[in-house]
């Protein structure tokens, strides 16, 4: 006897709401470690094989991501995006990864993730609605108000993130240090 498919589907969200839940108890417990220093190191915090939840407190720019390797392609309509101010496709270290920039975290993950979902679940070379070329994304991370669709794994985003937290926590080291 098959599951039902309410159950299949249940049981394929489950993992990334664990997730979303524990970064949102990183993110109020007042921790001074960061989810991204968690997931970079290899803890499960944040973390769910296809799924990434980090920086909540971060805003980023299409500029942070240039300055930091992300080569813009194409940009697209932001329209079927659940309110995205800004849509790119584009490359890190000769992977795909598209973005799509958010208000804020709450939005990316109210608005965004939901999207971004849909978007994982199709079938490799399956063409989509939300993204105009042939799906190649088998995974996802919010980077603060950022959603970042990653080619072929989660690792393809993982490095673009820490160009972008790496120098971020140096700068907080620095402040730090001179106080």
């Amino acid at each position: 006897m098959q599951p039902h498919r309410n159950t299949l589907h249940f049981r394929k969200l489950l993992p990334f709401l664990a997730a979303v839940l524990t970064s949102i108890m990183v993110a109020c417990g007042g921790s001074s470690s960061s989810t991204t220093e968690l997931a970079s190191s290899g803890a499960n915090t944040g973390v769910v094989e296809d799924r990434l939840v980090t920086r909540p407190e971060a805003t980023f720019t299409m500029d942070d991501l240039v300055s930091h390797g992300y080569k813009k392609s194409k940009s697209f309509d932001t329209e079927t995006l659940g309110g995205a101010s800004e849509a790119w496709y584009g490359f890190f270290n000769q992977r795909d990864i598209e973005v799509w920039v958010y208000g804020s975290h709450e939005e990316a993950l109210n608005s965004g993730v939901p999207l971004a979902e849909k978007v994982i679940t199709r079938d490799p070379g399956q063409t989509d609605y939300l993204i105009p070329v042939v799906n190649r994304y088998p995974a996802f991370a919010v980077a603060g108000n950022l959603i970042m669709l990653c080619e072929r794994d989660l690792d393809t985003c993982k490095g673009l993130i820490d160009q972008l937290v790496i120098p971020a926590l140096n700068t907080e080291a620095g402040r730090d240090r001179h106080r």
